[in-house]
């Protein structure tokens, strides 16, 4: 892919970002497909961090905006659940404060799991990406009270069985949760300059220790020793663990072994939604994995992947391949819900990501290259006139 036409289709894709945007800042995670017209913490994050990586930090502060008026929208809620959880009640994950909520900020009553903490976690996380974006090194007061409220919530709940990332499973402790807990506690800690968040932190990461330790990788959850390819993210972008750690390198590999489709990486071993297709979210954030330990051709192979899914009109889907890998619950899915989304704002988020992050990978090598030629140049001129 040349220079011209990868720098093409990120500005393509932050375009699509950007319009999948609402005027007050709320990002919806899919405008062709009914069950996806709602915004997200956990997708919509991701997708303002994209944003900011790519210098739209005027339109990354006005989701954040959007999610600290959401918050305060649903404050009560959040108090309420902490207070009952210090008290030692059994809580209705249904009633706890949602994962999604609708474009105005409102919340949705209907029958959709809203116990996911890992989107509140990725909201602290992104937020804190983006103050330092544009220069803050502490949270504005306006969104101190929303910071600190989820902050809290997270750290009473930490590891509270609840939904995953895939909204499945909700009695189970999973490790792409326990990841974006982490993410949002340590960003709140150091943002509010608050040891009770970072030392929280530190106790998800023990807990996470445990479960590696006991099976030799990172396993799906705390009942169920598959992979989950959103384990990635333990590493990039969260940074539980060190990219090269020698758990995480295995669940990688288990990960790229049991988990890829000839159009990148499905979510995990058993899953049936619309097939078990590749995500490009997920094949991006291998790419992200692999340019941490500097594998740039795996990385470059993981955007080429993602790059080549993109349709005549730029859209990027949420998953391809489920239809021959698995065409009994495709339809299945299908007949339930339509195709599956053909514009995913994160699918484009994601590939944004790994694209700026190659892209800068390279500019530093070239300058570190000629930065090094350029002293080897003066040192072999020191020796002749010294020789």
């Amino acid at each position: 892919m040349t220079y011209e036409n990868d720098a093409f289709m990120i500005r393509r894709s932050v375009g699509a970002i950007l319009r999948n945007q609402a005027s007050n800042g709320a990002i919806v995670a899919s405008p062709d497909f009914a069950q996806y017209h709602f915004c997200w913490l956990r997708d919509a994050s991701f997708s303002a961090y994209a944003l900011d990586r790519a210098g739209e930090q005027e339109a990354s502060g006005r989701y954040h905006s959007w999610v600290n008026e959401a918050v305060e929208g649903i404050a009560d809620i959040i108090d309420r659940v902490i207070e009952a959880r210090l008290r030692g009640e059994v809580l209705d994950p249904m009633h706890m404060p949602p994962a999604r909520f609708a474009i105005d900020g409102s919340t949705v009553v209907d029958d959709w799991p809203n116990f996911q903490i890992d989107g509140y976690g990725t909201w602290l996380w992104s937020l804190g990406q983006h103050l330092d974006a544009i220069g803050e090194a502490t949270v504005p007061k306006n969104l101190l009270a929303s910071v600190r409220r989820v902050a809290r919530y997270l750290a009473t709940f930490a590891l509270s069985p609840c939904y995953d990332v895939w909204e499945e499973n909700g009695d189970a402790i999973h490790t792409s949760t326990l990841a974006c807990v982490y993410g949002g506690l340590q960003a709140a800690g150091h943002l509010l300059d608050e040891v009770e968040f970072l030392d929280c932190a530190e106790t998800v990461r023990a807990q996470l220790s445990v479960s590696a330790a006991r099976i030799g990788y990172y396993v799906k959850s705390s009942t169920d020793d598959d992979v989950d390819a959103s384990s990635l993210w333990l590493s990039s972008p969260f940074g539980v663990i060190n990219s090269t750690d020698e758990s995480f390198s295995k669940t990688v590999t288990l990960i790229e072994d049991q988990l890829s489709l000839d159009e990148g990486i499905r979510r995990y071993p058993t899953d049936v939604y619309f097939g078990s297709g590749a995500w490009p979210v997920l094949t991006a954030s291998l790419g992200w994995h692999h340019l941490s330990v500097d594998d740039v051709e795996g990385a470059t192979r993981c955007r080429d992947s993602v790059a080549a899914l993109f349709d005549d009109e730029g859209f990027l889907g949420e998953q391809f391949g489920g239809d021959r890998r698995d065409p009994k619950h495709y339809q299945e899915w299908v007949d339930r819900w339509g195709p599956p989304a053909r514009d995913l704002t994160w699918s484009h988020a994601m590939f944004v990501v790994l694209s700026i992050a190659l892209k800068e990978y390279d500019t530093s090598n070239r300058v570190g290259a000629v930065t090094s030629m350029s002293g080897d140049d003066e040192s072999r001129e020191n020796s002749r006139r010294t020789g």
